[in-house]
């Protein structure tokens, strides 16, 4: 096993990009490694002796100890996952004062579905086929058989969460052999197969969320064990507990337009953005699950800014659209959208006027940036590509497997 995991571990690369000098990962207990994180040896004498330094220190990053102190202290970014024309994945994450992007080498990453967990990433790429838990920095995987009951499975919408007890579950939706849809669950290192946690059928007590409304809907995952799945058309939230395994439904805060509203994970918690105007917010996050207690995060108005951002972003018309959060809620990212104001406008625009295709804003000090991310071939940020919350840790899951 040991051998296998090695092997296919040698395929799992963070590039990072040519202009960046920044190492997005180096080699375990190497010393550039402990620059990054600000956890290089104290003394000379330690500095002189590399060879045995490293080692050491390799010993004390990979204990469990120093990874949930780590964990604890970590800025979490996103990924980005490109599904069209091709599939790429980006690492976006605040670096100081600017933005670093990294392109993951996902030439052998089975990055059809992917869910983030405190650094660990699972993924997938068809029903049948094994589902993965990996580590993308230290480049450890564990390997997951999909779940024997099903006859055709939803590894899409599949999610992974972390629950009180510091245990990794996974959830997937799937058919079983009976054609009855059910939610699996699995946890890391106690279950040997997938249980059938509850079937959507006449036994399912919240009619309000069918099956269709569910097993096509990607959940949002919170630090706190919680699995959310807003509806569609009606304030309201399907919240699982995995800690308990529990359901519970709570109603969203009253919006100004249904059509326009926006569920998005902060790495942390649910949020709520009730859309008030082009260029006009209100932010709340879900307190508890259970109760359905909502507290009021911002105001976000960046109107008195527009004239600026016209001149900064696109002179001929834009409109912004929140897509995630960097710093667990501290600064909301927005992606620009060209308006269709006259034939080939967006072609104009990028070829004669190159644009800023990002806006970051931050909640707490009201500062506003605006970024270019781009990469060798097409990068224009989409409303249909997934914005995943993911951190850069050295969580193992092998700590979570017996």
């Amino acid at each position: 096993m040991a051998m296998e995991v090695s092997h296919t571990l040698k395929r799992y690369n963070l590039r990072p990009r040519r202009a960046h000098k920044r190492v997005g990962w180096c080699a375990s207990g190497s010393l550039r490694q402990c620059k990054r994180h600000n956890l290089r040896p104290r003394t000379n004498d330690q500095k002189k002796q590399k060879r045995y330094v490293c080692r050491e220190w390799y010993k004390i990053i990979s204990s469990p100890t120093f990874v949930d102190a780590h964990l604890q202290k970590v800025d979490r970014g996103i990924l980005i996952r490109q599904s069209y024309p091709e599939y790429y994945i980006h690492h976006v994450e605040m670096v100081k004062r600017d933005l670093e992007v990294i392109e993951l080498d996902s030439s052998a990453l089975p990055i059809y579905s992917m869910s983030s967990c405190n650094g660990l990433v699972l993924m997938g790429k068809s029903e049948k086929e094994n589902r993965y838990v990996a580590n993308l920095v230290t480049k450890e995987v564990v390997i997951i058989p999909p779940p024997s009951a099903a006859a055709k499975a939803n590894i899409c919408f599949s999610a992974m969460g972390y629950t009180c007890s510091k245990k990794y579950k996974l959830v997937e939706f799937y058919y079983s052999h009976q054609w009855t849809l059910e939610i699996g669950i699995l946890t890391l290192g106690v279950d040997k197969e997938w249980r059938c946690l509850c079937q959507l059928d006449g036994t399912w007590k919240f009619e309000k969320f069918r099956g269709i409304d569910l097993i096509f809907k990607k959940p949002i995952v919170s630090t706190d064990g919680i699995l959310h799945w807003p509806h569609d058309q009606l304030p309201l939230v399907l919240n699982l507990d995995l800690e308990t395994e529990t359901f519970y439904i709570c109603a969203a805060p009253q919006c100004s337009e249904m059509k326009r509203r926006r569920y998005l994970g902060t790495g942390q918690s649910l949020c709520f953005m009730d859309y008030l105007g082009k260029f006009s917010w209100e932010l709340w996050l879900l307190k508890d699950a259970e109760t359905g207690e909502w507290t009021k995060l911002a105001n976000i108005d960046l109107g008195p800014h527009k004239q600026m951002l016209r001149r900064s972003l696109c002179p001929g018309g834009f409109q912004i659209v929140p897509v995630g959060w960097l710093k667990d809620g501290e600064i909301v990212i927005f992606y620009v959208v060209h308006e269709d104001g006259i034939p080939n406008e967006r072609c104009y625009h990028h070829k004669i006027h190159p644009t800023r295709n990002c806006i970051t804003y931050n909640v707490k000090t009201g500062v506003i940036k605006s970024f270019h991310l781009e990469k060798g071939r097409v990068f224009q940020m989409n409303e249909t590509w997934r914005y995943i919350p993911h951190a850069k840790t050295l969580v193992s899951p092998k700590f979570s497997v017996s």
